[in-house]
């Protein structure tokens, strides 16, 4: 693939020479094209001061911009087009053309009326990449429903299996958001790769519904076979126990905890010193323990109340028993390990001056992706992209802004 002229800032990361046109909105879109971000691509986020990413909006708890906004778009440049106006939809093809990725989230049909859907982008630039992020996908009936994080997990059966037994159904919110970003950009890079090798372009339609599905492989096997429903089970296991997370010293602390093999269970019971409660008939072997695991959830619970969830995960973990503390924020920010890993690094932000980002989940040896650069302000580079990139006079961007084509 050809090089292009990056812009300033750009990192030197596995994507570095590649350009997204960004015009997804909300929060899972906007993490695909953070994701890309992070790696090096060159990803310009198309927004219009009509009509704002929903997270740029102001909060009213958080201010204005909110950190979600914050946290899904690092790295990235801005540009505004109001593509209610024939000559902004121009613009937009003319940045396609220049791209190699395109991505979207908005409901199925959306793109296709405002003159950008599939075929049209085929026209301007053959081999270029649609990814299309949705609730339902891009075909079947259900396709043009609306949809947000919460009905994710619910249309895919996730979240009829997340709970506990004696409570409804579990809402999974930005998870399904952020897991929908992720696969997003999966998709985009094997899109990447599939063109370098056949020299083609192609539409991708990522389902977040279809994801969810995805999660559950087990319970539809199990139901497909042997006609057996899977039930919410909070964080008991099917087979495992101990398998949850217990109540530590202090206020809301907790620890996870889950012994998987009958060497962690030994190296469990060394660590509690061999209590008394711990009887042959009643947790002899796995499956009694399975069988029993109530009592004994109760029982440990007794013994991990009286220390810290550091002190239990070190006792544990000494004796090769998987344990860790359930972390809040201020802990995550603190923690020694992720420190180490430098996965809060400090970014220079132009009015608050260094802040705390969120470091990609990835480490390359020799194509570092990172965050280094804040996020836009709306339309920030508005001249740097439609004059420098796409060689309007500086004149005409202005003329174009006091039209609100480019606003």
């Amino acid at each position: 693939m050809v090089k292009k002229d990056m812009g300033l800032g750009a990192v030197e990361g596995p994507l570095r020479g590649i350009r997204v046109a960004d015009f997804s909105v909300h929060a899972a879109g906007p993490f695909a094209g953070e994701m890309l971000a992070e790696m090096g691509a060159d990803v310009i986020k198309v927004e219009s001061a009509a009509r704002l990413d929903i997270t740029r909006r102001p909060h009213a708890m958080y201010g204005k911009p909110p950190s979600s906004f914050e946290q899904v778009n690092a790295n990235k440049r801005s540009v505004t087009l109001n593509l209610k106006e024939s000559r902004a939809v121009e613009l937009a093809l003319h940045l396609v053309g220049i791209s190699d990725i395109v991505l979207e989230n908005f409901r199925p049909g959306v793109m296709d009326r405002l003159g950008l859907g599939y075929p049209q982008l085929k026209e301007v630039k053959p081999d270029i990449i649609l990814v299309s992020l949705s609730s339902n996908g891009q075909t079947g009936p259900e396709s043009r429903y609306a949809g947000y994080a919460p009905m994710f997990a619910a249309l895919g059966g996730l979240g009829h299996l997340t709970g506990y037994p004696d409570a409804p159904p579990v809402e999974l919110r930005h998870a399904m958001d952020h897991t929908g970003g992720m696969m997003a950009a999966f998709g985009a890079v094997a899109a990447l790769c599939a063109k370098s090798a056949y020299n083609l372009g192609q539409h991708v339609d990522v389902s977040v519904r279809d994801i969810a599905t995805s999660f559950i492989g087990t319970a539809l096997l199990d139901y497909a076979m042997n006609r057996r429903e899977h039930f919410r089970k909070g964080n008991q296991d099917e087979v495992m126990a101990p398998h949850g997370v217990y109540r530590c010293q202090g206020e809301d602390n907790w620890v996870s905890i889950a012994v998987g093999s009958q060497a962690e269970w030994q190296g469990l019971l060394r660590a509690l010193g061999q209590p008394a409660w711990v009887t042959e008939d009643q947790f002899g072997d796995a499956y009694l323990r399975w069988q029993n695991r109530d009592a004994l959830d109760q029982c440990l619970e007794e013994w991990t109340s009286r220390f810290t969830p550091q002190e239990v995960t070190e006792l544990l973990q000494q004796e090769g028993v998987a344990a860790f503390p359930s972390l809040a924020a201020d802990q995550l920010l603190n923690d020694h390990h992720l420190q180490t890993r430098q996965a809060f690094p400090w970014v220079e932000h132009p009015e608050k001056g260094r802040q705390r980002a969120v470091a990609p989940p990835w480490r390359f040896s020799e194509t570092p992706a990172q965050v280094d650069r804040w996020t836009p302000d709306l339309g920030e580079h508005n001249l740097e992209v439609f004059h420098r990139l796409l060689g309007l006079p500086a004149e005409e961007v202005e003329e174009l802004s006091q039209a609100q084509v480019i606003w």
